[in-house]
C-alpha cells in the first residue's frame, strides 16, 4: 500500500527540505522556512523566466536578468521568513483557507518590509550623504524600485506564496494530527 501524499510531503520536507534546519519542528520558526523556501523559488523562477526572454536578445540582457533577481534575494528571503513566524504567531489556526491568505497575504507583505529594508538603508546613506542624494530623492528611488518589483513579479510570488501556504498547513495538520 502506498503512504498517503501528505505523509509522504512531511516526510520529504523534514527529510530533504527546510525540515531539517534548526528548530524546524517548531510551527512558528516552519512556518518562516516555508516561506523563505517560497521565496527563493519564486526569485529562481523569475530569473529563469527573464533568462528565457533575454536569451534572444544581447549577453548584457542575459546578464542582467541574473543580477535583478540575485540582489532580490538577501532582502526578500530574510523578510519572507521574518514574516511567516509573525502569521503562524498571528493564526496558527490549521486550515487549507488559512494557508492561502496566510501565504498570499505574506507574499504581498514581503513588498513592504522589503521597502523598509532598502528605503531605510538608502535614506541613511542620503542622510550621511554616502550616495549623493537627498532623503527625498532616496525613498522616491525606494517606493519606485520596489513597485517594479512588484509590478514584474506579483504573478509569480503570489500563487507560490499561496501554494507555499496551504502545503505548509495541510504538512502541519496531519502532523498534528499523527501525534
Amino acid at each position: 500500500m502506498l503512504p498517503s501524499p501528505p505523509i509522504t510531503l512531511r516526510t520529504a520536507c523534514k527529510q530533504y527540505g527546510p525540515g531539517r534546519l534548526p528548530k524546524a519542528d517548531r510551527p512558528d520558526i516552519g512556518a518562516g522556512y516555508a516561506a523563505a523556501s517560497a521565496a527563493v523559488f519564486a526569485t529562481v523562477l523569475f530569473g529563469i523566466v527573464l533568462s528565457v526572454s533575454a536569451g534572444r536578445g544581447t549577453s548584457g540582457e542575459w546578464i542582467s536578468s541574473f543580477l535583478f533577481p540575485a540582489l532580490a534575494l538577501p532582502i526578500v528571503v530574510p523578510s519572507a521568513f521574518f514574516l511567516g513566524v509573525v502569521g503562524w504567531r498571528l493564526s496558527p489556526a490549521s486550515s487549507s483557507i488559512t494557508g492561502i491568505i496566510a501565504g498570499g497575504g505574506g507574499a504581498i507583505a514581503t513588498y513592504l518590509v522589503s521597502l523598509v529594508l532598502i528605503g531605510g538603508v538608502l535614506t541613511v546613506g542620503s542622510v550621511f550623504s554616502a550616495s549623493g542624494a537627498t532623503p527625498i530623492e532616496a525613498v522616491e528611488f525606494s517606493v519606485s524600485l520596489v513597485a517594479l518589483a512588484f509590478i514584474l513579479t506579483w504573478w509569480i510570488t503570489i500563487p507560490v506564496g499561496c501554494l507555499s501556504g496551504v502545503v505548509y498547513m495541510n504538512v502541519t495538520e496531519k502532523a498534528v494530527n499523527a501525534t
